[in-house]
């Protein structure tokens, strides 16, 4: 708060002036030292905390001035008038030999002690200038500071030492060495006893004393010690807890605050209050904190300042702007502004934001937000230079894809995976190293004047061809290691298309040369040099992309011979499969007539009546083979030697499928099962359902001019089906049908080791079953909105029956759905390539770069409900009127939820 203006211009007449009754000076006393902080505990750990810190680097300027390492100037201006001569350097008050300049550490001690009331005891202990001359003075006097004149401290207003009366004891104690002369003295709310006596009864002699402006006599021991401050006051000991979180919370980004502990046997111990620092520029404070999951605010001395007081939690409602996420400390200094002593107006020393006079609290403000905003646009540079510092690359195309790369698989923990929540990956710019005119820009922006498009197939199964599709390339997470080629004059040839799509095992790249989308006239110098300037840059990135080892000339390929007759081949199969065309008349009417096969259904009368110990059982269905070789659904099949995985998907299935009478409306309920019994196949109804009105989709109209469909197939759940080892060959010709073991195992786009989205859904589902319990996270509609969207959605994803598929996890496929989540989390907090390769052989034998096995943002959001609810749990579960599910809708009492938000706001729940 340094270099603050504590009075304002008075505009129009001087009028009367203003001033404090005389009867009132007591409750005014109160207001300013007791009463006016609203968190009595964490404001006096701030601030007298701060103001030895303060001492510690007025201690520090002393020195350097004192022997000639800098100027008065560089440190202070000179303002005249009562509130600021005080703050004006004054070199007689400091004497070197009675600086100390080896120790800059602040001790904050809390001593246990027996007994009751305010038995503890917390001191706080600087080394600093220490008090005294005019400085004793002002220990009596409100609004006192020598703080104002400079930018190197935190305070200015002249309340804060005064601080500890808030918590409600009688008087603090301070002792202060300054210059050879130890004080002592007790100060209560109206008076301040010196309590060194006028005798010394050890030395035998009277102390030796100084005179105050008013003639009192203040007596002081003579000694040797350096210059120094000890303040100490009071605690009750149901306090402890709330003394600790309050030196850890906001000091924690100090590093020479240390904290003690003495226990009431006598055992001392340090506490380590500070984080690991990761990150440390003039804007942002990236640590492994773990008590702020969100950005919070710094308040530092000045820009760039390696320290500060932690204030909490970024307030982006109020300012206005989108959440954010993270252990981020944003800098933040006090904005310093000054009036002119001429015109009146107010001249900015230093942007930053404002806080109350009690410096309890950011002011949620334009300026506020303005320099917030200015904090995270500084954050992206930072990103960049950070990212630029991890691209080492050489080759072109190599540095393209690991820019990409490199914020979408930084580690969460890390200080760019941290960085990446609050910054958006469209501001990095990272250069190329061996040319850094290139930058990482967008793709339009770095093609411009090149033809580069992303080449496709895809086969109509209905007609058996393969058809080619051309697009323009949209981000850089299209170009791979093996993909790229360089065209010619050559154009494009269909055969040679498919047949590189088929050795790169996906789509290509290419590009060409070509023009400007936009022009411009070649009507002056500098449209000329800009025209210039842009075909120079074509020029460099053909030339750059050509040299890689990752692009390939696309004129110089030749398409392999046998490949060549090997896909005609299996076009012209594709096409006979197509058209029912060229094959046995017994194979026709086998694709035209319906086959036998099976769905399953739950086994409801498992262990008993059914005959079967299975949680499934078989559900005879009779589909076309044509329908099957046709349909549009996911489709899993399986033989005979598959029952145990097909029942295991059914299982996975199971909690997300359709009731019978969800689809089939109009189904009687003795041809059902109940709530168990699911659907698991919807191309054709199963045998015992029959195949009357109740299975024939009908639309009728009412006399209302209400339309009532008596089915519902509007589900996305995967069929599943039994069929024949003979049945195999037809149906697997349609992609959407696929075998049971994809099920357990795809793979994703990168190669990396994947399942079917209903294994993902019930694996995530699974693990995050206990939020349901957790009804009281109800109350978060009306205390935390932000936090009960991520409730609501956590518990629909999870709000399913998982009991019925319990037993799966000890059939023998469940351990590559584990080996698969293993992976998933292994590479989610690990982003070095050798150590997953490494992983990826100890779990699958082979390399595999990645893995998906549950919903990671779901997962994300729980943990983070988890995280809130610990501490808390206990309380509110018991909270009757509060629980309830997140989909139904109550208006809660809000006297109730007053009480709720005290005890959470003690508790550290409330700024979440």
């Amino acid at each position: 708060m340094s270099i603050k203006t504590i009075d304002k211009q008075i505009k129009g007449s001087e009028g009367l002036a203003k001033k404090i009754n005389k009867g009132a000076e007591k409750m005014v006393f109160d207001i300013l030292q007791s009463t006016q902080y609203s968190t009595p505990i964490p404001s006096t750990v701030r601030e007298l905390a701060t103001n030895g810190a303060d001492a510690q680097r007025e201690k520090e300027m002393a020195i350097e001035i004192l022997t000639n390492k800098a100027k008065v100037e560089d440190y202070y201006i000179e303002r005249h008038g009562e509130q600021y001569s005080d703050s004006n350097f004054d070199i007689s008050y400091y004497n070197l030999d009675h600086l100390d300049a080896e120790n800059n550490d602040i001790l904050i001690t809390y001593k246990e002690n027996e007994g009751t009331g305010y038995c503890d005891v917390v001191t706080i202990h600087d080394y600093g200038v220490g008090i005294g001359e005019r400085r004793l003075e002002g220990v009596l006097e409100l609004g006192y500071s020598t703080k104002r004149n400079t930018a190197e401290n935190f305070g200015a207003f002249g309340l804060g030492a005064k601080v500890a009366l808030s918590t409600g004891v009688d008087f603090y104690t301070i002792e202060t060495v300054h210059n050879g002369k130890r004080f002592k003295m007790n100060c209560y709310n109206y008076k301040t006893d010196f309590i060194v006596p006028a005798f010394n009864p050890v030395a035998g002699q009277a102390n030796p004393h100084v005179v105050l402006s008013d003639g009192t006599k203040v007596h002081y021991v003579p000694t040797d010690a350096k210059n120094q401050t000890l303040i100490s006051f009071g605690v009750k000991k149901h306090n402890r807890r709330d003394y600790r979180d309050a030196v850890e919370e906001q000091l924690m980004y100090m590093p020479n605050i240390k904290f003690k502990r003495i226990a009431e046997d006598g055992y001392e111990r340090e506490e380590n209050i500070h984080p690991k620092i990761m990150h440390n520029s003039d804007n942002l404070i990236i640590s492994d904190t773990y008590l702020f999951s969100k950005p919070h605010i710094v308040l530092t001395k000045d820009v760039g300042a390696p320290t500060g007081v932690n204030y909490g939690f970024v307030d982006f409602r109020e300012l206005e702007m989108q959440q954010m996420w993270g252990p981020i400390a944003f800098k933040c200094p006090a904005r310093q502004v000054i009036n002119d002593p001429d015109t009146g107006e107010e001249i900015v020393l230093q942007d930053g934001v404002d806080v109350t006079p009690s410096r309890e609290k950011v002011i949620w403000n334009e300026n506020t937000k303005a320099y917030i905003k200015s904090v995270i646009e500084a954050a992206a540079d930072e990103a960049s230079e950070i990212v630029q510092e991890e691209l080492q690359q050489t080759d072109f195309v190599s540095w393209l894809i690991a820019c990409k790369q490199v914020l979408t698989k930084a580690d969460s923990g890390s200080v760019l995976g941290r960085l990446s929540n609050i910054i958006d990956q469209e501001q990095l710019k990272p250069k190329f190293g061996p040319d850094p005119r290139l930058k990482n820009e967008s793709v339009k922006a770095l093609f411009a004047g090149m033809k580069v498009e992303v080449i496709t197939k895809s086969r109509d199964y209905g007609t058996g061809e393969d058809t080619i599709e051309r697009n323009a390339i949209e981000n850089y997470s299209q170009l791979r290691e093996n993909n790229i080629f360089i065209m010619g004059e050559e154009n494009h040839s269909k055969y040679k298309d498919m047949y590189l799509i088929h050795e790169c095992e996906g789509p290509i790249i290419c590009i060409k040369s070509s023009e400007f989308n936009s022009s411009f006239t070649l009507d002056s110098v500098e449209n000329k040099k800009r025209h210039a300037k842009r075909i120079a840059k074509r020029a460099r990135v053909l030339e750059l992309i050509t040299e890689s080892t990752h692009s390939r000339n696309y004129d110089s390929i030749e398409v392999n011979e046998e490949w060549l007759e090997e896909y005609k081949d299996e076009i012209a199969k594709a096409k006979e499969v197509a058209q029912f065309e060229n094959i046995t008349p017994a194979e026709r009417r086998k694709i035209e007539e319906r086959m036998v096969a099976y769905t399953f259904r739950h086994n409801s009368k498992h262990w008993h009546a059914s005959g079967s110990d299975n949680h499934y059982i078989r559900d005879k269905i009779e589909p076309k083979v044509k329908d099957l070789m046709k349909t549009q659904r996911i489709t899993y099949y399986g033989t005979a030697a598959d029952d145990e995985k097909l029942m295991v998907a059914c299982g996975m299935i199971h909690p997300f499928a359709p009731e019978i009478r969800q689809v089939y409306k109009d189904m009687p309920g003795w041809r059902t099962q109940g709530e168990d019994d699911r659907m698991f196949f919807f191309d054709t109804p199963a045998v015992r359902l029959g195949s009357g009105e109740f299975t024939k989709p009908t639309t009728t109209t009412n006399d209302k001019g209400e339309v009532y469909h008596n089915t519902n197939f509007d589900w996305d759940t995967p069929q599943i089906i039994r069929v024949s080892q003979s049945n195999v060959k037809h149906i697997s010709m349609n992609p959407n049908v696929k075998h049971i073991d994809e099920f357990f195992l795809q793979l994703t786009p990168n190669g990396g080791y994947t399942m079917d989205e209903y294994a993902i859904k019930w694996y995530t589902a699974d693990k995050m079953k206990g939020i349901t319990d957790k009804t009281y996270l109800y109350c978060l509609k009306d205390i935390n909105p932000d936090l009960f969207e991520k409730y609501q959605d956590v518990y629909n994803a999870s709000d399913r029956d998982m009991r019925v598929s319990q037993w799966m996890k000890d059939t023998d496929i469940f351990p590559m759905v584990e080996k698969i989540v293993e992976m998933h989390n292994f590479c989610k907090d690990n982003d070095d390539a050798a150590a997953i390769q490494q992983k990826s052989r100890e779990l699958f034998i082979l390399d595999v770069p990645e893995a998906v096995g549950q919903d990671q943002e779901l997962m994300d959001k729980f943990d983070e409900l988890q995280e809130w609810s610990e501490g808390v749990h206990t309380l509110l579960y018991s909270i009757d009127q509060i629980g309830y599910s997140p989909n139904t809708d109550h208006d809660l009492d809000q006297d109730l939820i007053k009480e709720i938000k005290v005890y959470l706001d003690a508790k550290g729940r409330l700024d979440w």
